[in-house]
């Protein structure tokens, strides 16, 4: 709407408004005139000011209250009650109290249209950030809620809050979570916070986070007061980044797989070039004479055995290859370690790089998803062998060692390469940071996601030209079998 049709809605609203003050006040002289009852007439004028501050502008009611005096005194001149002593006490008294009357009509307005503008504002706030306010009577089991509130809990605003009506959208699954608050609730703890799941009458799911303390000032009972969070939009927004993550790593397992090309090809043909050398012995050993049956048998051991073998590889790079959700389970951290270096052997030959393996003896599992602890280990050692490419072969060296400490399980990679800078120690696992002319920076930045994910912690160290060390600390599962 233009201000122009604004400023003139404004001024047919005053002009009505003053329009029935004056009817009002009319009223109030023709009673005066027709009626003896002073009093009376006093009452209507505090009634007048008392009903204007309810309904006008604070412009509009000093206006009106004005014109009572005016009226009061035209009526006191017209009637020549300055004549009478007990009249002009009447008078003062009638002037006194009016002005008192509107002074307080006035503050109180005042501070009404203060509470109502904040109140709007709060609103206004609370519906743009998506938070609302929620308070809880412990005595009385009442809870209250503002509008916000109710419109996360999608609830009308008239309808009474209760606990059966928050346990209504509570997912069934989250109910035992809700239902720990309230039993904080009645224990009076310090601070209350919960996230958890509401679930809509039409099957959509919500996220919320509620936060509490009680209040200050204790008088009629305990009581809470907190906020109510609408995070749903940041759930989905950490679980559009997590799936991308997820596909992120798989990508780079996947071109991890590539570079170990030569190494995989070389651990599959072993096996077969053993079954191919254990059919010939048996066909050796049918062809004669007097086949030698037991040697036959010992053959076809053999060739089972490097079959075997050969499905072990496949399976272990069909594992590193799949694409799926992390999932956390109690592994064996040295068998994860230990299956991470068959697939490394023949990369490890081929670069001259002599290993050195040293296991905890005390057997320790994780809570981990295999894959990508696989995934971790396998890109820090690709690390260090592309480390040592400019040294000396004879020194080169790649240490790997488990062991525990402070119940975390520890794996240490400890190369002989030139080492990392200063400068470049703290951006190591920055994403896109790289200190290879051909990489993108993303490996050691996915490996500190996925040991994030794991509760855990990664980090290097270095000392220029005696190489570099990196670690990893993992939570150890309790109960070890």
């Amino acid at each position: 709407m233009p201000p122009l049709t604004l400023r003139k809605d404004y001024f047919q609203t005053d002009a009505m408004a003053l329009l029935i003050a004056l009817l009002v006040a009319s009223f109030v002289v023709v009673f005066k005139f027709f009626t003896n009852l002073s009093v009376a007439t006093t009452v209507l004028y505090v009634t007048l000011v008392l009903m204007s501050a309810n309904v006008f502008s604070v412009k509009l009611v000093i206006c009106v209250a004005l014109a009572c005096l005016s009226v009061l005194t035209f009526i006191f001149i017209v009637e020549r009650d300055y004549l009478n002593t007990e009249a002009v006490g009447a008078y003062v008294r009638c002037i006194v109290s009016l002005s008192a009357i509107t002074f307080l009509a006035l503050r109180s307005k005042q501070l009404a249209d203060t509470l109502r503008r904040n109140e709007t504002y709060l609103v206004g706030a609370q519906r743009l950030s998506q938070v609302g306010s929620v308070g809880f009577r412990v005595d009385r089991s009442e809870i209250f809620w503002s509008a916000e509130t109710a419109r996360i809990f999608e609830y009308s605003v008239k309808e009474t809050p209760s606990m059966l009506k928050i346990l209504a959208r509570t997912h069934p699954d989250d109910r035992h979570l809700v239902e720990s608050v309230f039993d904080q609730v009645s224990h009076h703890e310090p601070r209350l916070e919960v996230e958890h799941r509401l679930q809509m009458p039409d099957g959509r799911i919500k996220y919320i986070h509620m936060i509490a303390h009680p209040l200050p000032a204790q008088h009629n009972g305990f009581e809470y007061v907190g906020a109510v969070m609408d995070v749903t939009a940041a759930r989905k927004s950490e679980d559009a980044l997590f799936q991308s993550q997820s596909q992120l790593a798989h990508v780079t397992r996947v071109t991890s797989l590539g570079e170990l090309a030569a190494s995989i090809a070389h651990e599959v043909n072993q096996p077969l070039a053993a079954i191919r050398t254990s059919g010939e012995a048996c066909h050796r050993w049918l062809d004669r004479s007097e086949p030698d049956l037991g040697e036959v048998r010992t053959s076809l051991d053999r060739m089972i055995s490097s079959s075997n073998r050969a499905s072990e590889v496949i399976r272990r790079i069909r594992t590193l290859s799949r694409n799926g959700d992390p999932e956390r389970q109690r592994e064996s951290f040295n068998e994860i370690v230990s299956d991470t270096l068959a697939l490394v052997q023949y990369e490890l030959s081929r670069n001259h790089v002599k290993l050195r393996v040293e296991l905890a003896v005390i057997p320790v599992h994780v809570g981990a998803d295999r894959v990508q602890l696989q995934q971790v280990i396998l890109n820090l050692i690709i690390n260090a062998c592309q480390a040592m490419t400019e040294v000396d072969p004879r020194t080169r060296i790649l240490k790997i060692r488990t062991w525990v400490h402070n119940d975390d399980a520890i794996l240490e990679v400890r190369d002989c390469g030139t080492g990392i800078t200063a400068e470049a120690l703290p951006s190591l696992f920055n994403p896109f940071f790289t200190t290879k002319a051909d990489g993108l920076g993303m490996g050691l930045s996915i490996c500190r996601s996925i040991i994030e994910f794991h509760d855990g912690r990664i980090w290097a160290t270095s000392n220029q030209g005696e190489g570099a060390v990196f670690s990893i600390a993992l939570p150890a599962l309790k109960g070890e079998c």
